[in-house]
């Protein structure tokens, strides 16, 4: 089968390897579909700390191929999956306290010589655990969003959220976007912060109440209009660096929720008043990768046809066009760049 190696910033190889042999409870599936996440392109970039050679890929879909006779598992040949590739030991403190998206062993994927999850490649061997079924009828390319979607369930469902509260969501690209559309499904009113007025537009017809700018907007001063003076219920931070979530304090109620789902590149630090965390008792926490049920919960969203991914895909580039892909990927005008099977 045809693989994608990344050896080095901006380096793709495609080359030529030995299908690996399928264990007896493992299932072989037919890739169909790859999004081009923001941590490849990371490696694609030359900006993420991880080592050459890499084979990238982790939101995949696919059709299956053959299931192993050991495989405890109602998955069947020609099923459509979504696949969760990121590894879990299941036997480590994390996972066996149910926060498996904090495996101690998670990056622990080696693909024969090369490290990582491997999706860029024309067949995929996968653990049982990491396989869903869609019981769907929506595009591969739609479908290899269910592992972003799985992130972004995890995190909107960590504040205890009612009826009727404000929430912001800072940035949106697609993680942003996502967040959107879920929230309200959680019956909350969003306010976007976002300087891009193109997206802020995107966000407003993906669901948000309000869109605005918060270099030219007092936003907490807005929030507090928008609430009798009591503030936002929680705050979702998926980009905008360090002062985005130094302002994502000052937007909360007292008891309010800054949730980190996304990443600061590069890497800084922020100025926090814990006195200021103490007396109005805030919540500050990180979100990170899936977890096995908000990947359930994100394929039965997708099944049931409760969320609309088709405005996520900005483009399909055919494999084994991956470069290309990829320069249209790290524009700031593209949400998910998509390489097909």
């Amino acid at each position: 089968m045809k693989t994608t190696v990344f050896t080095g910033p901006k380096q793709l190889e495609i080359r030529e390897i030995d299908l690996p042999r399928l264990k007896p409870d493992q299932v072989l599936v037919k890739v169909k579909a790859v999004g081009l996440c923001t941590w490849e392109q990371r490696f694609y970039k030359g900006t993420d700390p991880g080592s050459y050679p890499f084979r990238g890929g982790h939101e995949v879909s696919g059709q299956v191929v053959e299931v192993g006779p050991a495989a405890i598992t109602s998955i069947k040949p020609d099923d459509t999956v979504c696949l969760a590739l990121a590894t879990r030991c299941n036997n480590c403190y994390y996972c066996r306290r149910g926060l498996d998206n904090l495996c101690l062993h998670m990056n622990d994927t080696v693909s024969g010589e090369i490290w990582g999850p491997a999706g860029l490649s024309e067949y995929v061997i996968a653990e049982t655990y990491q396989v869903y079924q869609v019981n769907s009828g929506r595009p591969f390319t739609q479908l290899a969003l269910a592992e972003p979607v799985a992130c972004v369930t995890r995190s909107v469902s960590l504040p205890p959220l009612e009826f009727g509260d404000v929430v912001v969501v800072q940035g949106v690209g697609i993680m942003g976007l996502l967040h959107v559309q879920l929230l309200k499904q959680r019956g909350v009113q969003v306010v976007v912060a976002e300087p891009n007025p193109e997206r802020r537009e995107t966000a407003l017809a993906a669901g948000a109440d309000l869109a605005v700018d918060p270099l030219s907007t007092d936003l907490a001063e807005l929030v507090r209009k928008q609430t009798q003076g009591i503030g936002a219920a929680a705050v979702f931070f998926t980009g905008g660096g360090g002062p985005a979530i130094e302002h994502g304090l000052g937007v909360l109620a007292k008891g309010g929720w800054l949730c980190l789902y996304g990443s600061v590149y590069p890497k800084g630090t922020i100025e926090i008043d814990p006195n200021d965390i103490h007396y109005r008792e805030l919540f500050v926490t990180g979100t990170f990768s899936h977890s096995r049920a908000s990947f359930r919960q994100a394929v039965q969203t997708i099944s049931a046809g409760q969320i609309d991914l088709s405005p996520f895909v900005s483009a399909e580039v055919p494999f084994p066009e991956v470069q290309a892909g990829f320069e249209l990927a790290i524009r700031p005008d593209t949400y998910r760049v998509v390489v097909t099977f």
